[in-house]
């Protein structure tokens, strides 16, 4: 037997905390970045993590991708208007050389829920960034 340290109340607890969070615009912070190999070890990319930090979905976490060095230069392209995106979201002015100075810094996340196929669940994107209080009453409605 094992006396738990609280009480447990399985209805207090979500059935899958990974599921995708509704599409919407929400406040968030950067609270992690790495660069990263790809598989193939052919190119690099930013693994970030942002945190929510309003509402329902407080506490839970979304992941971006940006491939910053890769054999597509569309993907290069997006990777890199992204990131510009963010800077501008989190004011930082001027040249980018450590992911840590925009860390911490509240900006609004447009989320976006890709499709479940047959290799994987449904899960969470990245569709825009934006600085936190810039938008309009009505683009806070799903999309």
């Amino acid at each position: 037997m094992a006396l738990l340290p609280d009480i447990f109340i399985p209805d207090e607890v979500d059935d899958d905390p990974f599921a995708p969070i509704p599409a919407n615009w929400y406040v968030s912070e950067i609270i992690k970045s790495e660069l990263k190999d790809t598989n193939a070890k052919d190119g690099k990319y930013l693994a970030i993590t942002f945190k929510v930090l309003e509402g329902d979905h407080t506490g839970r976490f979304i992941f971006a991708n940006l491939n910053l060095v890769n054999k597509s230069d569309v993907a290069v392209k997006i990777a890199r208007s992204d990131l510009k995106a963010i800077c501008k979201a989190v004011g930082h002015e001027g040249e980018l050389e450590d992911s840590t100075d925009v860390h911490n810094i509240p900006l609004e996340v447009k989320v976006a829920i890709k499709e479940a196929s047959a290799q994987w669940p449904a899960k969470n994107e990245l569709k825009g960034y934006r600085a936190e209080g810039s938008g309009d009453e009505d683009d806070s409605a799903p999309f």
